[in-house]
């Protein structure tokens, strides 16, 4: 009973020390999970333990029960025999009574040990129990705590997850734009010295044809002004 007792009480002491706002990882969680579990098979075993001593209690008050019953049996006897002036038999039922005196004392003191025992113990089973059952529910608050950080942790990942990956869609998008940028003022330049190799060449073959020579017919203008 002892052990029993003992194991539950440094149980009890060592939830009591756990902090439910330390949990905050499935370790943790599952090493209170055993630690309650083991915390309530002691808590069975003393109540197993409370049974027994309750019972030890019951035959203890029968066997006293017995034997009052036998001192009365023995006591009634003894007078009879000094009614009958028989000394002998009185004083060996005098012996008896002694003797079960005696064992009435000692089980008067064991009975009143045993009921202190079971007051003792049964305050100290109805603490543990209450204890535990406040245990299990901050426990169950706990768990839900955890499941909603876990959840928020998530979204914040998943929050995280979606930012970068628009992030990296625009540079992407960035990057088409600016070389589709880049083609677009290629193909612009391109276009403009072809356009300008047609203009030259356009000109040199009207200029060898005598056409459009806007200066050279000035020039004969002058000197025709001149002369004249």
């Amino acid at each position: 009973m002892a052990t029993a007792w003992n194991k539950l009480k440094t149980l009890m002491r060592g939830q009591a020390r756990i902090s439910m706002e330390q949990i905050v990882n499935a370790n943790d969680m599952l090493l209170l999970d055993q630690q309650l579990y083991e915390t309530e098979q002691s808590l069975r075993d003393a109540r197993r333990q409370l049974a027994r001593l309750m019972a030890e209690e019951k035959l203890n008050q029968r066997r006293a029960d017995e034997l009052s019953r036998q001192s009365r049996h023995y006591e009634e006897g003894a007078r009879q025999a000094l009614a009958a002036e028989n000394d002998v038999l009185a004083l060996d039922i005098g012996k008896r009574l002694a003797d079960l005196e005696q064992q009435q004392s000692r089980l008067a003191r064991q009975g009143v040990t045993l009921e202190q025992q079971k007051t003792e113990f049964q305050a100290f089973i109805k603490q543990a129990a209450d204890t535990l059952k406040t245990l299990r529910q901050e426990q169950s608050m706990a768990r839900s705590q955890e499941t909603l950080f876990g959840e928020s942790r998530q979204r914040h990942q998943d929050q995280r997850g979606l930012a970068q990956r628009l992030c990296d869609s625009q540079q992407t998008l960035q990057l088409i734009q600016q070389r589709q940028e880049e083609c677009r003022l290629l193909w612009q330049s391109e276009a403009q010295l072809h356009g300008d190799r047609l203009g030259d060449s356009l000109d040199q073959r009207m200029a060898e044809a005598g056409i459009g020579d806007h200066q050279s017919r000035r020039a004969e203008e002058i000197l025709a002004g001149l002369k004249s």
